[in-house]
């Protein structure tokens, strides 16, 4: 099962409307996933296989050596499935 966190400043905002919207395309596309949400000071990447995030965190979050998907637009869902999918693609899962 592929464990997928969304990471945001605060952990409430924009975190759970990744999640919400990451859930659905998995679900759409029959990949079985644990997607949970995070703020950024509390993240501990090295407990998923990919952290879905904001250009603004996407930096940091790289260098703890974790499959990191960069999303710079939050309200377009169709960006987020193309992106999504490939990253998981790339991933071989």
């Amino acid at each position: 099962m592929l464990s997928v966190v969304t990471v945001c400043g605060a952990g409430v905002g924009t975190s759970m409307m990744l999640k919400k919207n990451t859930k659905n395309i998995l679900r759409e596309k029959g990949i079985e996933a644990e997607v949970d949400s995070s703020d950024i000071g509390s993240l501990d990447s090295s407990n998923y296989d990919l952290v879905v995030t904001t250009t603004d965190f996407a930096n940091v979050i790289r260098s703890k050596n974790v499959n990191v998907l960069k999303i710079d637009n939050l309200t377009d869902k169709d960006y987020l499935r193309e992106e999504l999918l490939e990253k998981i693609k790339e991933m071989g899962v």
